[in-house]
Formats: C-alpha cells, structure tokens, sequence
C-alpha cells in the first residue's frame, strides 16, 4: 500500500513538473508528463480506468486509438509471417 502510494504521489508530481515545462521552447514537457503517468498508471487502476473513459469520450482520439491498433496487429501479422 505505501509502494502505491509513493509511486501515486511521485508521479503526480512528475507529471505536474511536466505541465509546468510543456509550453517551453525546449520539448521536455510532454515526455515529462508521459513518464508521470506511466508511474500513476502503474500505481492505480482507477487513473487508468479515467484515461481510458477521457479516451473514448473524444471521438478523435477514439479513431486515432483504433488505427494505432490495426497498424500494430498488421505489423504483428507480418513479422511472424
């Protein structure tokens, strides 16, 4: 329980750390947020299950989603052909 949590706080800070970078010039933000949640994700199924509904609310999202996992499954197919 304390492993989820700390990884939980550290991660809303990183990500935190990553807004805050995200409208420099230099591109750190958006990795920054990225590894952020990367370790809420880890931490709690709960962020993951209110990623996934943010997701599928935004019809666009939901389409570019839906063609990353075609284009991966065909890349699949062919590589163990």
């Amino acid at each position: 329980m304390l492993k989820k949590s700390i990884l939980l706080t550290v991660g809303g800070i990183i990500f935190i750390i990553g807004v805050i970078l995200f409208p420099l010039p230099v591109p750190l933000g958006l990795p920054t947020m990225i590894l952020g949640l990367a370790f809420m994700f880890k931490a709690s199924n709960k962020v993951k299950r209110k990623v996934i509904r943010l997701l599928d609310k935004n019809h666009h999202t939901r389409k570019l989603w839906k063609k990353v996992t075609i284009y991966r499954r065909q890349k699949k197919e062919n590589i163990s052909i």
